[in-house]
């Protein structure tokens, strides 16, 4: 897929938009998305604009020594929760067993966001939609759907 240029705020929130349209509810398990890419590219932005618009009240920080912060949804009918995910810490993909992610993972009633979802190794679902995404300069990102 082709990687779109996001050169403010307002514009990652439309593309925010566009993607939270598109994306599926899964029946049997949560809908996972996966954000790659370096330091800076706007993973965390992005799951700032996906919280207002499914309403979260809550500040959005990335929970990079919690490791996930969880989040009522209460303005979207297909999750009950948003969980945010920020794996960069993991070194090893064992370390994710206490968090029980995978019982976070199986729940259909979660939108699960993880940042460095290379870092949950064979944890991290096959079926996840991931987006790459990239820093082009102080003001621009880019971001593409992978297939």
């Amino acid at each position: 897929m082709k990687e779109e240029l996001l050169q403010s705020l307002k514009e990652t929130h439309a593309y925010a938009e566009d993607f939270l349209r598109t994306l599926k509810n899964k029946e049997l398990h949560a809908t996972v998305v996966g954000l790659s890419g370096d330091l800076g590219s706007g993973k965390t932005t992005f799951v700032r604009s996906v919280a207002q618009i499914l309403g979260v009240e809550h500040e959005i920080a990335s929970p990079t020594f919690v490791i996930a912060k969880f989040y009522d949804i209460p303005n979207d009918s297909r999750w009950k929760q948003l969980v945010h995910v920020d794996a960069y810490r993991i070194e090893d993909p064992e370390e994710i067993r206490p968090l029980r992610l995978t019982e976070t993972f199986a729940d259909p009633k979660n939108l699960v966001i993880v940042e460095w979802p290379e870092q949950l190794g064979v944890f991290f679902p096959k079926d996840a939609t991931m987006l790459k995404l990239r820093f082009i300069d102080e003001t621009t990102r880019g971001i593409q759907k992978e297939s």
